[in-house]
């Protein structure tokens, strides 16, 4: 049985699994909750009284160690990976961008993505990922716009290479 075949088996057990103990997966309600865990420290008097962290909860839930295991599992990946270090700066847009701006504008970009994805009521991993382990139309669909905006950004980006 291939590698891939094997893991996809795995992947899709956890995902059921987290399905039915903890319900859904997904990741953008960590940051709230984060910020939450913030307020409560600084403030507990407001954070008692906003509505929406008072329903965000606790930081530490099953989707919070998701995001611990996700930024861990890109860390030790990237280290002990067999494949070559990427540039910084691709050659394309090497003339048109520093290695800090980059930075700042994909931090930027994951900053908006996570408003987006609170402000529509959940994120990438929990429509797809999710949504289509539940066979839902919607996650179908969203995925599917995901997938095709992806290919045409990434077409157009590379369209000078």
């Amino acid at each position: 049985m291939p590698t891939w075949l094997k893991l996809g088996i795995v992947f899709g057990l956890v995902g059921a699994a987290s399905v039915v103990l903890w319900g859904p997966i997904g990741v953008s309600g960590t940051y709230p909750r984060v910020i939450g865990a913030i307020t409560r420290v600084v403030d507990p008097s407001y954070a008692a009284s906003n509505p929406y962290l008072v329903k965000m909860g606790e930081l530490f839930k099953p989707e919070t160690w998701l995001v611990v295991g996700l930024i861990i599992g890109g860390f030790v990946a990237a280290r002990t990976g067999r494949q070559p270090k990427a540039p910084a700066i691709e050659k394309v847009h090497a003339m048109e961008t520093t290695v800090g701006k980059r930075y700042r504008d994909a931090f930027l970009g994951g900053l908006l993505i996570v408003f987006g994805a609170r402000m529509a009521g959940g994120c990438t991993s929990g429509h797809i990922i999710s949504g289509i382990m539940q066979l839902s139309i919607s996650g179908m669909i969203f995925g599917a716009a995901v997938f095709a905006s992806g290919i045409f950004t990434a077409k157009m980006i590379r369209k000078g290479a």
